[in-house]
């Protein structure tokens, strides 16, 4: 069974927005933050040392329409997650709505919840699946392994509003087909605190103005992820027709040499 919750309470829903790092020198970007943000302080806040699991069956119904099954294990907690990704908006928001499962052991799988993770993924849903998900939550083996480790700082306002910004280093492996890979990434982790709107879009327009090395990304962890282990699938007409047309630019080119 799913144990409850036995992480830090929250009031508000906590927003996480990711950075693409395409110039890595976290000194410097932790320096203009502080030399930009005003009335604001920037404290060491410890390290990131945790692991993603996400799970799928061998034809991706879940990853397929948007759901990630997941398992973060950290040197505290062990959980299930579900995420529902939203494309088709351009708010950070309401990119993902996410949906707490429970308290697991390490070792534990979703083959060993079957009905609660198919109940929640009906609920999330809002029941339009016609197939048995508790037959596919059954088949769902490891699919994206993601290590994640790297510093975290803490920014305070002068009003006592928190946000927690860190530079990671993901270490990813597909599971099935063995491709590994590295990125590194900067994020803010903040509370959706209505009254504190004022201090987000401050550090978000400080970090955009004046922090050009860091990208921010419409992606969460697994979407990056996916993106640099999945081989893309290759069109064989377009790129047997790319090549013929470099050959007849090449032919050209030799021809107006000639003459």
């Amino acid at each position: 069974m799913l144990l409850p919750d036995k992480g830090k309470p929250t009031k508000y829903e906590m927003i996480r927005k990711n950075y693409y790092i395409i110039i890595d020198n976290e000194r410097s970007s932790i320096r203009k933050l502080r030399n930009n943000l005003g009335f604001y302080s920037i404290v060491a806040d410890g390290t990131v040392n945790e692991e993603e699991v996400v799970y799928d069956t061998d034809k991706k119904l879940l990853t397929g329409v948007g759901l990630i099954l997941r398992k973060k294990l950290t040197p505290k907690r062990a959980y299930f997650s579900l995420v529902r990704i939203n494309n088709l908006t351009d708010s950070f928001q309401l990119h993902e709505k996410k949906s707490f499962l429970g308290e697991c052991e390490r070792e534990d799988n979703p083959s060993d919840f079957p009905v609660q993770i198919a109940d929640a993924v009906n609920n999330i849903f809002n029941n339009v699946f016609t197939i048995n998900l508790v037959d596919v939550v059954k088949h769902c083996f490891p699919y994206i392994k993601i290590a994640v480790g790297g510093n975290k700082y803490k920014i305070v306002s002068g009003t006592g509003y928190e946000v927690v910004v860190s530079f990671e280093t993901l270490a990813i492996r597909d599971m099935r087909t063995g491709r590994k890979g590295v990125k590194r990434i900067f994020s803010l982790e903040m509370e959706d605190d209505p009254d504190y709107e004022r201090e987000r879009e401050h550090i978000e327009a400080v970090i955009e103005r004046y922090c050009k090395e860091l990208v921010p990304v419409m992606k969460n962890r697994f979407e990056i992820a996916q993106t640099l282990v999945t081989a893309p699938i290759v069109d064989k007409k377009e790129e047997r027709k790319k090549k013929l047309e470099e050959k007849r630019k090449k032919k050209e080119a030799e021809a107006r040499a000639e003459e």
